[in-house]
């Protein structure tokens, strides 16, 4: 990319914008570096390499940046959900970079040696009509505020809500196994969990609450070799008669897993 004074702009701009999207903490300035890297420099750098040739005014740029970066987007979600890291901040970020770089250096061989030897690649003359400013200033707008949409969360009294309960089988070598509670209600609620477990004469109680996307662990230890039985009953306080969720499970030996019904 010597010579080519936009594309190495480019590329450092993305590279301050990975950075930035991955050590900031999650809200506004977060969007500031994330919008940039996502939706403006990947569409921006395929285009300078597929159009290397016969640069595009702004009027064209522009839509064709943002739609090419979607593109680049959908199909980068289909590469990394079958890679180890799947589809999380770094491995984003990573292959962000590396498209923008690929496409720069592509760019900068496509525009031909001659040019990065006796003349260097300008920055691009910003020269648009007002529309074309107007439009842009808009598309961005409506993204970053999709996107801080996209990572708000909203009550809604009229919305159900849903609580998770389930049983983690033993480790290996092991003959304690865990009941777990999960709220994905709209409010905090109040709980009674009662687990059964086989050759126990008593049964487990527990009263809890918990707020919104909390969880709720309970260890069940057991001196009888496996397999045994093992029954979750969740009770709601407005409720103490009524089982609102009820687990069986037949824990077996390490390597065997669990057997249950949920109901």
């Amino acid at each position: 990319m010597r010579g080519h004074r936009d594309l190495r702009l480019l590329f450092a701009l993305t590279i301050v914008c990975a950075v930035g999207a991955l050590i900031t903490p999650l809200g506004l300035i977060r969007v500031i570096f994330a919008v940039p890297l996502t939706l403006i420099l990947p569409g921006y750098a395929i285009t300078a390499a597929a159009f290397a040739s016969r640069p595009l005014g702004w009027p064209e740029r522009l839509p064709l940046t943002l739609g090419v970066s979607l593109a680049c987007l959908a199909l980068s979600s289909l590469v990394l959900n079958y890679t180890p890291g799947g589809i999380r901040g770094l491995p984003w970020a990573l292959l962000l970079v590396l498209v923008v770089f690929f496409s720069c250096r592509s760019a900068a061989r496509r525009r031909g040696r001659s040019r990065a030897r006796n003349k260097p690649a300008a920055l691009p003359k910003l020269k648009p009509r007002p529309v074309t400013v107007i439009l842009g200033l808009v598309t961005l707008a409506m993204v970053a505020a999709a996107l801080v949409l996209a990572q708000a969360t909203f009550e809604n009294d009229h919305a159900s809500g849903y609580t998770q309960l389930w049983i983690k089988p033993p480790k290996p070598a092991d003959t304690s196994a865990q009941v777990g509670v999960t709220s994905e209600q709209q409010q905090t609620r109040a709980y009674r969990l009662v687990v059964e477990v086989e050759g126990q004469t008593s049964p487990v109680v527990q009263t809890f609450e918990l707020e919104p996307n909390q969880t709720h662990l309970t260890t069940i230890n057991s001196d009888i070799a496996l397999p045994l039985g093992v029954e979750a009953k969740l009770y709601l306080r407005g409720r103490p008669t009524k089982a609102y969720r009820r687990v069986s499970t037949l824990l077996r030996s390490s390597g065997s897993g669990a057997e249950g019904s949920l109901r």
